[in-house]
Order: structure tokens, then sequence, then C-alpha cells
């Protein structure tokens, strides 16, 4: 099975309004699959069972509203084909880094 992990970091003071604004977007988007939040003091998560992709759309124009919050998204469509791991951070809205495969700590 399919899955990614959306983490959010950075101005905890924000979260709460970002989390609101996210679950509006999601709710809304015909084309999200099953999630569960697991949030901490320090950041926002979110865990997708993937069918029809990541939601991106809803997180970018969050990251875009919040730009004091960095969203990565990680993914791992199982198998060990190209793409099959992978990631992006997002800051103001737009992707300021991708990665393949697993992602180097740093």
């Amino acid at each position: 099975m399919a899955t990614a992990i959306v983490r959010v970091t950075g101005g905890v003071g924000r979260f709460e309004e970002f989390r609101e604004r996210v679950r509006w977007l999601l709710v809304r988007d015909p084309d999200v699959d099953p999630y569960t939040e697991h949030h901490a003091p320090d950041r926002l998560e979110y865990r997708f069972a993937l069918e029809k992709g990541i939601p991106f759309p809803s997180f970018v124009t969050a990251s875009g509203e919040y730009p004091e919050l960095r969203v990565e998204a990680q993914w791992d469509k199982g198998g060990d084909k190209a793409g099959a791991k992978g990631g992006v951070a997002i800051e103001q809205g737009r992707i300021v880094e991708k990665w393949t495969g697993e992602r180097k700590p740093g």
C-alpha cells in the first residue's frame, strides 16, 4: 500500500490556525484519500493511505497563507522502482526542495 506523511514545522503559535485551514481545504477536496492526524507540540503530522495521490494543492494553498511554516511531504509507493520513494518541501506556497529515494538526514 502506498503511504505518505506530511509534516508541518515552524511557527508553533500558528499550528492551530494552519490545522483548521488544512482541514477546511481537505474536506472540500473530492480527491483526498483517507488520512489520520498525529500532532505533537512541535509539529503537525498527517498520514495518508494513498489511492489517488497526495493532496498537494491543499497543503500548497495553506503554506502560502502561513509563510512561517514549512510543509514536508514524503511518500512511499512501495517497491524499488524509480520514484517509489521521495518527497518535497513547501514554503510560502512554493516547492523549495525535492528528493527521490530515502532522504538523507541533515
